[in-house]
């Protein structure tokens, strides 16, 4: 839809910024955004920090339990069609927790939200986007991978709507403001067709073949699942997975277990995702110029030790240092994980792959944020929590490098 108001812009940027902002949108509403409504809920309901962190890992769970169907879907028909249903789950899931009060329609609802994450913000804007870049694609999918940092800066206007009208009717309120955008910009996402009239990347070269049918390069999944390089990525995401979910879902409680209230927590996440916004871009730059797996292993122990820091920091100031630090690591994983599986496996069955990548990264985010709400509850402090979900990420550094990349055809 928007390529028709911009005919001289290459249609793979209309493609990055639309799903960006859709990935701000969602992700930063009801992924992020969620860490203001988790201290609320504890308090209305009197459930635990454990449960209630468990209903908010069944996010990455359930979706990824659903991945593989999801890429199968893009492979077959496209990502128009997955994404535009993606957002009409995530809303119908939100509507539905804005007016639980149990923990079985909680339950119920946070499944729903999952399965529109997956579909609305998971691996369909990068496998859409892929098919449109290859030279520029690690650059192509870290300014995609703005959209992530986007979403966190979305956390401090959430916080504060949460305060000012309550938790279920900012639910509300943030549902028709993704809902509206959502179906405006998700036509304007799509694989790139056979024949474009845009030469690949968008860059004009006299020796550009613009016939060139990159969809189709690439080996399929049967195959993909059982190289040597699909294993240790998947093992290195898991590692990574048990990390990174467990900073998200819990760095708004814990910096209001240091003191913070839910408008200043707000505002260090949107201080996080600026600070990972370097790593974003940083490491679509190095990973077009060095090896992507090198660059990724950096990205992991910068997050490692990041995330050994928290259980160090004993005041606010120590804490929010921290998050500084750590968030370039964070964000520079966001383009080098879909860009490291396009080049491993090519676009030919890159839907099912990511897919079926993302089933095996969520065992790891699902463990990690119950570890640590486990650990909150037993000692009330997250010290131990965050010590323990550090290690998984230093091993996720040797594994990854230790990945080959399988032959392709061409």
């Amino acid at each position: 839809m928007l390529a028709k108001f911009f005919p001289n812009i290459y249609e793979g940027w209309v493609v990055i910024f639309s799903q960006a902002m859709i990935t701000t949108l969602v992700g930063g509403a009801f992924f992020y955004g969620f860490g203001a409504v988790f201290n609320p809920i504890v308090d209305e309901f009197g459930w635990s920090i454990a449960f209630v962190s468990f209903a908010f890992s069944l996010r990455s769970e359930a979706g990824g339990l659903v991945a593989p169907i999801i890429g199968i879907m893009i492979d077959n028909i496209g990502a128009r069609i997955v994404i535009l249903g993606g957002i009409i789950f995530v809303i119908i899931g939100v509507l539905l927790l804005s007016y639980m009060e149990t923990q079985i329609e909680f339950i119920i609802s946070i499944l729903f939200i999952a399965l529109g994450i997956s579909a609305a913000s998971g691996p369909v804007g990068t496998v859409a986007a892929t098919t449109w870049f290859e030279k520029r694609r690690a650059k192509a999918l870290a300014f995609l991978s703005v959209g992530g940092a986007g979403a966190g800066m979305m956390a401090l206007p959430v916080a504060w709507l949460v305060d000012e009208v309550g938790w279920r009717l900012a639910l509300r309120i943030t549902a028709l403001i993704v809902l509206s955008v959502g179906l405006f910009l998700g036509p304007s996402i799509k694989l790139r067709p056979f024949n474009h009239h845009q030469p690949l990347d968008g860059i004009k070269d006299k020796n550009t073949d613009t016939s060139i049918d990159i969809a189709n390069q690439g080996i399929n999944a049967k195959q993909a699942i059982f190289t040597q390089g699909f294993i240790f990525l998947s093992l290195g995401f898991i590692l990574l997975g048990f990390g990174w979910t467990a900073l998200i879902i819990h760095q708004i409680p814990f910096l209001e277990s240091l003191g913070a209230d839910k408008t200043l927590a707000g505002g260090v996440v949107v201080l996080f995702s600026i600070f990972s916004i370097i790593g974003r871009l940083a490491g679509g730059y190095f990973g077009d110029k060095y090896e992507k797996t090198k660059v990724l292993s950096i990205a992991m122990m910068v997050m490692a030790v990041g995330i050994f820091a928290l259980g160090l920091c004993n005041t606010l100031v120590q804490a929010i240092t921290v998050t500084c630090l750590v968030a370039p690591g964070f964000g520079a994983t966001a383009p080098l994980r879909p860009a490291i599986l396009a080049d491993f496996f090519g676009i030919k069955s890159l839907g099912t792959i990511a897919g079926l990548s993302r089933l095996f990264v969520t065992i790891g985010s699902f463990g990690g944020p119950v570890v640590v709400g486990y650990a909150v509850d037993l000692t009330g402090s997250y010290q131990i929590g965050w010590f323990v979900v550090s290690i998984p990420v230093v091993f996720a550094v040797p594994v990854m490098l230790f990945a080959r990349k399988p032959a392709i055809s061409p």
